[in-house]
């Protein structure tokens, strides 16, 4: 007998021309969207997709961006994305009526399943020196692709430095929202300090003219758990769905606070030099060619230390409020509170600060 979600499943796969459902098994690696790698069978073939049903809330305009978003990078080549099938209407996603309390209508896109091994989460990453500078170059590539670009639709989500505020009101507000847990504990008692360093984060980006640097389609997303890899070589970068305009140093950064902040004891926050000259490197040396996009500016690399931090503060963001939304695991949760902390902590030493920069104007020369 079919469970429900197999019955979902069946619901939604009869929406395309892809063939019958063979098996189906729940992908337990996101924690936004609801995601199932699905094995289709059509004409004695057998093919294996990813199908996602996005989180509830979405706006339709915000799947219109991620879609035409994927369509143009796929095009151009320069990074292995998987492709979105259309369905047999020729829209890119399907919408269904639902009948679950508190939402009416759920939308599902069908990808390629791509090739490789989920080797990392967003959690405790250590990359080899080979797959960061890997992983630096592909950032640049996409970043490459989609210079220029305007999709239809947009992310709702604000820009980074519009954002800052909000999550710093947000911050302020959490201690009126506690559960009486361990997490909650740790917000008390560093309410101050973190709400300084978010207050900080957005008086140093708007004295250093953060706004004059360049913007574009940026992955918002970019971590070693959404990249796939085949031995140290990357064969899939995934989950566009956070993608949105805005500037792009921040995404390197980032992108360097998940690939290098360290999560061992005794060194918990720290930015691994090594390893963020390894990705910068990489991406700076892709980049630079007669039609690229040039490699990162000395204003943009001088913006970085403080757009990680701003990085730190948006990873606190999703944690607080996935905490306050969701019946999430406290003590879980505690450790990306405390790792955010650690973070700030680091970030804020003058001593890191100069020892970061000069790792940067190392890396920043390619």
């Amino acid at each position: 007998m079919q469970d429900e979600s197999s019955l979902d499943l069946t619901r939604v796969l009869s929406h395309y021309d892809l063939g019958e459902l063979q098996s189906q098994s729940r992908d337990l690696r996101g924690t936004v969207n609801t995601s199932f790698v699905v094995e289709l069978l059509k004409d004695g073939r057998r093919t294996t997709y990813f199908l996602r049903r996005y989180r509830q809330g979405i706006a339709e305009e915000e799947i219109r961006f991620e879609h035409a978003l994927i369509q143009h990078v796929s095009q151009m080549g320069l990074c292995p994305i998987a492709r979105v099938h259309p369905t047999q209407q020729g829209s890119s996603y399907l919408r269904l009526a639902q009948a679950t309390a508190g939402q009416s209508t759920a939308y599902f896109a069908l990808f390629d399943f791509l090739p490789g091994e989920d080797r990392y989460t967003w959690v405790g990453p250590r990359c080899t020196r080979r797959e960061l500078q890997s992983a630096g170059a592909l950032l640049a590539r996409f970043h490459d692709a989609v210079r220029g670009f305007r999709p239809p639709g947009r992310r709702i989500e604000s820009r980074i430095l519009d954002l800052l505020p909000e999550i710093a009101q947000k911050w302020a507000a959490a201690p009126s929202l506690s559960k009486g847990t361990r997490f909650d504990e740790c917000v008390d008692r560093n309410c101050v300090e973190l709400g300084a360093c978010i207050d900080g984060t957005v008086a140093a980006l708007k004295s250093a003219g953060a706004r004059d640097l360049p913007e574009l389609v940026i992955h918002s997303d970019y971590h070693p758990g959404n990249l796939k890899f085949v031995g140290e070589e990357i064969s899939g970068l995934v989950d566009f769905d956070w993608a949105k305009l805005d500037l792009r140093a921040f995404d390197v950064s980032l992108a360097l606070w998940y690939f290098c902040a360290s999560w061992e004891a005794g060194r918990d926050g720290a930015i691994r030099l090594e390893d963020l000259q390894a990705f910068v490197s990489g991406y700076q040396g892709a980049l630079g060619g007669p039609s690229q996009l040039p490699p990162l500016s000395e204003p943009e690399l001088r913006m970085v230390p403080d757009l990680i931090q701003a990085g730190n503060v948006y990873v606190l963001y999703w944690t607080m409020r996935d905490y306050y939304s969701k019946p999430v695991d406290p003590a879980e949760y505690c450790v990306y509170l405390e790792h955010s902390l650690y973070s700030a902590r680091w970030l804020l030493s003058p001593g890191n600060r100069s020892r970061l920069e000069a790792a940067l104007a190392r890396a920043g020369r390619g």
